[in-house]
Protein backbone atom coordinates (compact mmCIF):
# COMPACT_ATOMS: atom_id res chain seq x y z
CA UNK A 1 0.00 0.00 0.00
CA UNK A 2 1.49 3.57 -1.03
CA UNK A 3 0.47 7.00 -0.27
CA UNK A 4 0.02 9.83 -2.76
CA UNK A 5 1.08 13.39 -1.55
CA UNK A 6 0.37 16.55 -3.49
CA UNK A 7 1.35 20.44 -2.23
CA UNK A 8 0.52 22.90 -4.51
CA UNK A 9 0.68 27.06 -4.38
CA UNK A 10 0.84 29.83 -6.73
CA UNK A 11 4.62 29.35 -7.54
CA UNK A 12 5.24 25.76 -7.32
CA UNK A 13 3.84 22.14 -6.91
CA UNK A 14 5.65 18.80 -5.49
CA UNK A 15 4.21 15.56 -5.16
CA UNK A 16 5.15 11.88 -3.48
CA UNK A 17 4.82 8.63 -3.85
CA UNK A 18 5.99 6.93 0.14
CA UNK A 19 5.42 3.72 1.98
CA UNK A 20 2.62 3.88 4.94
CA UNK A 21 6.34 4.01 6.94
CA UNK A 22 7.56 6.95 5.07
CA UNK A 23 9.72 5.84 2.78
CA UNK A 24 9.42 8.06 -0.08
CA UNK A 25 10.06 6.18 -3.54
CA UNK A 26 9.32 8.73 -6.18
CA UNK A 27 8.89 12.71 -6.94
CA UNK A 28 7.78 15.10 -9.17
CA UNK A 29 7.79 18.63 -9.37
CA UNK A 30 5.55 21.25 -11.74
CA UNK A 31 4.49 24.41 -12.00
CA UNK A 32 2.02 26.65 -10.01
CA UNK A 33 -1.41 24.73 -9.21
CA UNK A 34 -3.57 27.16 -8.12
CA UNK A 35 -7.05 26.71 -9.83
CA UNK A 36 -8.27 30.73 -8.83
CA UNK A 37 -5.60 31.88 -10.58
CA UNK A 38 -5.19 29.30 -13.92
CA UNK A 39 -7.91 28.47 -16.74
CA UNK A 40 -9.39 24.84 -16.39
CA UNK A 41 -6.82 24.08 -18.75
CA UNK A 42 -3.72 24.81 -17.99
CA UNK A 43 -5.10 23.42 -14.14
CA UNK A 44 -5.86 20.63 -16.16
CA UNK A 45 -2.55 19.74 -17.83
CA UNK A 46 -0.46 20.87 -14.59
CA UNK A 47 -2.19 18.43 -12.54
CA UNK A 48 -2.07 15.68 -15.07
CA UNK A 49 1.49 15.98 -15.83
CA UNK A 50 2.79 15.91 -11.88
CA UNK A 51 0.91 12.38 -11.80
CA UNK A 52 2.45 11.25 -15.23
CA UNK A 53 5.84 12.28 -13.68
CA UNK A 54 4.82 9.95 -10.88
CA UNK A 55 3.53 7.10 -12.63
CA UNK A 56 6.40 7.06 -15.40
CA UNK A 57 8.81 6.86 -12.25
CA UNK A 58 7.04 3.68 -10.50
CA UNK A 59 4.52 2.12 -12.97
CA UNK A 60 3.85 -0.65 -10.76
CA UNK A 61 3.59 0.85 -7.15
CA UNK A 62 1.71 3.56 -8.58
CA UNK A 63 -1.28 1.54 -9.58
CA UNK A 64 -0.95 0.36 -5.68
CA UNK A 65 -1.89 3.72 -4.50
CA UNK A 66 -4.71 3.51 -1.57
CA UNK A 67 -4.63 7.18 -0.34
CA UNK A 68 -3.97 10.39 -1.94
CA UNK A 69 -4.10 14.19 0.15
CA UNK A 70 -3.81 17.03 -2.14
CA UNK A 71 -3.33 20.38 -0.76
CA UNK A 72 -3.59 22.79 -2.92
CA UNK A 73 -3.81 26.95 -3.02
CA UNK A 74 -7.25 27.89 -3.97
CA UNK A 75 -8.88 24.24 -4.16
CA UNK A 76 -11.83 25.14 -2.02
CA UNK A 77 -12.66 28.53 -3.36
CA UNK A 78 -15.39 29.01 -5.97
CA UNK A 79 -16.13 25.22 -7.62
CA UNK A 80 -12.60 24.16 -7.42
CA UNK A 81 -12.75 21.42 -5.39
CA UNK A 82 -15.47 19.75 -7.34
CA UNK A 83 -12.77 20.11 -10.60
CA UNK A 84 -9.97 18.84 -8.83
CA UNK A 85 -11.77 15.62 -7.16
CA UNK A 86 -13.23 15.32 -10.21
CA UNK A 87 -9.54 15.35 -12.54
CA UNK A 88 -7.79 13.55 -9.83
CA UNK A 89 -10.29 10.82 -9.35
CA UNK A 90 -9.93 10.04 -13.19
CA UNK A 91 -6.07 10.11 -12.83
CA UNK A 92 -5.55 8.00 -9.53
CA UNK A 93 -6.05 4.45 -10.04
CA UNK A 94 -9.58 2.83 -9.02
CA UNK A 95 -10.37 3.04 -5.18
CA UNK A 96 -7.67 4.97 -3.84
CA UNK A 97 -9.24 7.26 -1.01
CA UNK A 98 -8.70 10.87 -1.97
CA UNK A 99 -8.98 14.33 0.08
CA UNK A 100 -8.52 17.71 -0.64
CA UNK A 101 -7.61 20.53 1.25
CA UNK A 102 -6.23 24.01 0.90
CA UNK A 103 -2.16 23.90 0.90
CA UNK A 104 -2.05 25.43 4.34
CA UNK A 105 -3.29 22.42 5.83
CA UNK A 106 -0.07 20.41 4.72
CA UNK A 107 1.79 23.21 6.12
CA UNK A 108 0.13 22.57 9.48
CA UNK A 109 0.52 19.12 9.59
CA UNK A 110 3.53 19.84 9.04
CA UNK A 111 4.80 21.04 11.89
CA UNK A 112 2.25 19.58 14.08
CA UNK A 113 2.41 15.83 12.59
CA UNK A 114 -0.95 15.94 11.82
CA UNK A 115 -2.55 17.12 15.05
CA UNK A 116 -5.05 20.45 15.65
CA UNK A 117 -3.84 23.58 15.86
CA UNK A 118 -2.69 27.08 13.40
CA UNK A 119 -0.62 27.23 10.81
CA UNK A 120 0.79 31.60 9.98
CA UNK A 121 2.12 30.83 6.12
CA UNK A 122 3.93 34.07 4.89
CA UNK A 123 5.88 33.73 1.66
CA UNK A 124 5.08 36.08 -1.29
CA UNK A 125 1.67 36.25 0.24
CA UNK A 126 0.35 35.48 4.01
CA UNK A 127 -2.84 33.53 5.00
CA UNK A 128 -3.55 32.19 8.51
CA UNK A 129 -5.84 29.10 8.95
CA UNK A 130 -6.71 26.61 12.21
CA UNK A 131 -8.80 23.31 12.53
CA UNK A 132 -9.62 22.23 15.33
CA UNK A 133 -10.08 18.68 16.89
CA UNK A 134 -13.12 18.31 14.75
CA UNK A 135 -11.53 19.00 11.25
CA UNK A 136 -13.17 22.29 11.20
CA UNK A 137 -11.26 24.62 9.41
CA UNK A 138 -11.19 28.52 9.55
CA UNK A 139 -8.74 31.29 8.03
CA UNK A 140 -8.37 35.18 8.78
CA UNK A 141 -6.37 37.26 5.76
CA UNK A 142 -4.62 36.40 2.93
CA UNK A 143 -6.89 37.96 0.97
CA UNK A 144 -4.85 39.44 -1.98
CA UNK A 145 -1.73 41.31 -2.32
CA UNK A 146 -3.68 44.51 -3.09
CA UNK A 147 -5.25 45.55 -0.43
CA UNK A 148 -4.40 42.63 1.84
CA UNK A 149 -1.82 40.28 2.58
CA UNK A 150 -0.27 41.72 5.79
CA UNK A 151 2.87 40.58 7.04
CA UNK A 152 3.57 38.79 3.69
CA UNK A 153 7.24 39.34 1.88
CA UNK A 154 5.45 41.48 -0.55
CA UNK A 155 4.45 43.94 2.53
CA UNK A 156 7.67 43.55 4.33
CA UNK A 157 8.98 44.77 1.12
CA UNK A 158 6.86 47.88 0.26
CA UNK A 159 7.54 48.83 3.84
CA UNK A 160 11.17 48.44 3.50
CA UNK A 161 11.40 50.55 0.42
CA UNK A 162 8.71 52.65 2.22
CA UNK A 163 11.56 53.38 4.65
CA UNK A 164 14.30 53.71 1.91
CA UNK A 165 12.32 56.10 -0.17
CA UNK A 166 11.50 58.17 3.26
CA UNK A 167 15.57 58.53 4.22
CA UNK A 168 16.32 59.42 0.56
CA UNK A 169 13.76 62.52 0.97
CA UNK A 170 14.46 63.65 4.50
CA UNK A 171 10.83 62.75 5.58
CA UNK A 172 12.39 59.59 7.75
CA UNK A 173 15.62 58.03 9.69
CA UNK A 174 18.62 56.84 8.29
CA UNK A 175 18.70 53.24 7.99
CA UNK A 176 21.08 50.74 6.21
CA UNK A 177 18.10 49.39 4.51
CA UNK A 178 19.19 51.90 1.59
CA UNK A 179 22.48 50.65 1.30
CA UNK A 180 21.37 47.14 1.63
CA UNK A 181 18.91 47.32 -0.89
CA UNK A 182 21.02 49.38 -3.40
CA UNK A 183 23.55 46.60 -3.39
CA UNK A 184 20.78 43.42 -3.78
CA UNK A 185 19.31 45.92 -7.14
CA UNK A 186 22.73 46.33 -8.18
CA UNK A 187 22.09 50.14 -8.58
CA UNK A 188 23.70 53.36 -7.50
CA UNK A 189 20.97 55.42 -6.02
CA UNK A 190 17.38 55.35 -4.67
CA UNK A 191 15.75 56.90 -7.69
CA UNK A 192 16.85 54.07 -10.08
CA UNK A 193 14.99 51.28 -7.82
CA UNK A 194 11.98 53.04 -9.36
CA UNK A 195 13.00 51.66 -13.31
CA UNK A 196 13.49 48.25 -11.51
CA UNK A 197 10.25 47.93 -9.86
CA UNK A 198 8.26 49.33 -12.65
CA UNK A 199 9.92 46.90 -15.12
CA UNK A 200 9.35 44.27 -16.96
CA UNK A 201 8.58 41.89 -14.00
CA UNK A 202 5.31 42.01 -11.58
CA UNK A 203 6.54 44.38 -8.86
CA UNK A 204 5.17 41.85 -6.38
CA UNK A 205 7.97 39.16 -7.61
CA UNK A 206 10.45 42.03 -7.60
CA UNK A 207 9.05 43.82 -4.12
CA UNK A 208 8.75 40.22 -1.93
CA UNK A 209 12.35 39.34 -1.87
CA UNK A 210 13.08 42.20 -0.20
CA UNK A 211 12.21 40.92 2.74
CA UNK A 212 15.20 38.81 3.21
CA UNK A 213 17.42 42.29 3.13
CA UNK A 214 14.98 43.82 6.06
CA UNK A 215 15.35 40.52 7.92
CA UNK A 216 18.55 40.54 7.69
CA UNK A 217 19.10 44.69 8.60
CA UNK A 218 17.21 43.54 11.55
CA UNK A 219 19.71 40.67 12.55
CA UNK A 220 22.22 43.61 12.25
CA UNK A 221 20.79 45.60 14.54
CA UNK A 222 19.40 48.58 12.16
CA UNK A 223 16.49 50.05 14.00
CA UNK A 224 14.11 51.10 11.17
CA UNK A 225 14.35 47.44 9.95
CA UNK A 226 13.38 46.10 13.41
CA UNK A 227 10.87 48.51 13.47
CA UNK A 228 9.39 46.86 10.29
CA UNK A 229 9.22 43.09 11.95
CA UNK A 230 8.34 43.79 14.98
CA UNK A 231 5.03 45.30 12.90
CA UNK A 232 4.26 42.68 10.99
CA UNK A 233 4.64 40.00 14.62
CA UNK A 234 2.16 42.48 15.91
CA UNK A 235 -0.24 41.83 12.38
CA UNK A 236 0.59 38.13 12.62
CA UNK A 237 -0.28 37.77 16.25
CA UNK A 238 -3.37 39.81 15.76
CA UNK A 239 -4.26 37.49 12.55
CA UNK A 240 -3.32 34.17 14.79
CA UNK A 241 -5.60 34.80 17.44
CA UNK A 242 -8.65 36.04 15.48
CA UNK A 243 -8.36 32.80 13.75
CA UNK A 244 -8.08 31.13 17.19
CA UNK A 245 -11.60 33.10 18.08
CA UNK A 246 -12.89 32.29 14.65
CA UNK A 247 -12.06 28.13 15.79
CA UNK A 248 -11.28 27.90 19.83
CA UNK A 249 -9.19 24.83 21.37
CA UNK A 250 -10.02 23.17 24.28
CA UNK A 251 -6.23 23.10 25.09
CA UNK A 252 -4.61 25.13 27.59
CA UNK A 253 -2.19 26.19 24.79
CA UNK A 254 -2.57 25.72 21.20
CA UNK A 255 0.51 24.53 18.43
CA UNK A 256 1.14 27.35 16.05
CA UNK A 257 3.53 26.05 13.07
CA UNK A 258 5.25 29.26 11.17
CA UNK A 259 5.69 28.47 7.75
CA UNK A 260 7.11 29.93 4.64
CA UNK A 261 10.14 31.63 3.17
CA UNK A 262 9.47 34.88 5.47
CA UNK A 263 9.90 32.38 8.44
CA UNK A 264 13.74 31.34 7.31
CA UNK A 265 14.64 33.15 10.31
CA UNK A 266 13.09 30.95 12.73
CA UNK A 267 13.88 32.05 16.00
CA UNK A 268 13.90 35.44 15.23
CA UNK A 269 10.13 35.51 15.13
CA UNK A 270 9.59 32.62 17.34
CA UNK A 271 11.17 35.32 19.91
CA UNK A 272 9.21 38.48 19.27
CA UNK A 273 5.64 36.48 18.52
CA UNK A 274 6.48 34.54 22.42
CA UNK A 275 6.42 38.23 23.63
CA UNK A 276 3.33 39.54 22.27
CA UNK A 277 2.04 36.11 23.52
CA UNK A 278 3.61 36.61 26.82
CA UNK A 279 1.95 39.79 27.02
CA UNK A 280 -1.40 39.15 25.55
CA UNK A 281 -2.71 35.94 25.97
CA UNK A 282 0.38 33.20 26.70
CA UNK A 283 -1.59 30.16 25.30
CA UNK A 284 0.56 29.72 21.75
CA UNK A 285 3.66 27.87 21.60
CA UNK A 286 5.36 28.63 18.42
CA UNK A 287 7.21 26.53 16.66
CA UNK A 288 8.54 25.89 12.78
CA UNK A 289 7.63 22.72 10.42
CA UNK A 290 9.36 19.28 10.93
CA UNK A 291 8.92 18.59 7.53
CA UNK A 292 8.09 20.00 4.01
CA UNK A 293 4.70 20.93 3.14
CA UNK A 294 4.08 17.85 1.19
CA UNK A 295 5.08 15.88 4.35
CA UNK A 296 1.94 17.45 5.99
CA UNK A 297 -0.31 16.13 2.86
CA UNK A 298 1.21 12.61 3.51
CA UNK A 299 0.10 13.04 7.47
CA UNK A 300 -3.21 14.06 6.07
CA UNK A 301 -3.88 11.27 3.96
CA UNK A 302 -2.76 8.84 6.72
CA UNK A 303 -4.77 10.11 9.50
CA UNK A 304 -1.30 8.52 12.06
CA UNK A 305 -1.55 8.72 15.76
CA UNK A 306 1.10 11.00 17.36
CA UNK A 307 4.05 8.59 18.03
CA UNK A 308 3.60 6.87 14.34
CA UNK A 309 3.33 10.49 12.69
CA UNK A 310 6.68 10.89 14.43
CA UNK A 311 8.33 7.77 13.12
CA UNK A 312 6.98 8.10 9.97
CA UNK A 313 8.07 11.98 9.09
CA UNK A 314 11.74 10.65 10.40
CA UNK A 315 11.48 8.42 7.70
CA UNK A 316 9.88 10.54 5.16
CA UNK A 317 12.41 13.26 5.98
CA UNK A 318 15.58 10.96 5.79
CA UNK A 319 14.00 9.46 2.44
CA UNK A 320 13.33 12.58 0.06
CA UNK A 321 16.92 13.49 0.58
CA UNK A 322 18.13 12.04 -2.45
CA UNK A 323 15.41 13.66 -4.84
CA UNK A 324 15.86 17.07 -3.21
CA UNK A 325 18.40 19.64 -3.62
CA UNK A 326 20.29 21.00 -0.51
CA UNK A 327 17.84 24.46 -0.56
CA UNK A 328 14.56 22.41 -0.65
CA UNK A 329 15.76 19.77 2.10
CA UNK A 330 13.14 19.72 4.99
CA UNK A 331 14.35 21.52 8.13
CA UNK A 332 15.19 19.95 11.26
Amino acid sequence: MYVLAIDGGGTKTIATISTFSGQVIALAKTGKSNPTSMNIEQFTQTITELINQLKSQQPLHFHQLTKCHAGLSGVTENNNEDITQTLLTSLLPEGCQLTLSNDGLNALYAGTLGQHGIVQISGTGAITLSIDSTGRIERTAGWGYIFDDEGSGYDIGIRTLKAIFKEFDKRGPETILTGAVLAYFQVQSVPQIIEIVYGEGHPRDIIAPLSKVAIECTKRGDIVANTIIDEVCHIFYQSIDACYKKNPFFAERVKVVLAGGVFKELSLFIEKLAVLDKKYSNQYDFMGASSLPVGGAALAALKLPSKEAEIFIDQYNESIHEFLNEDESPSK
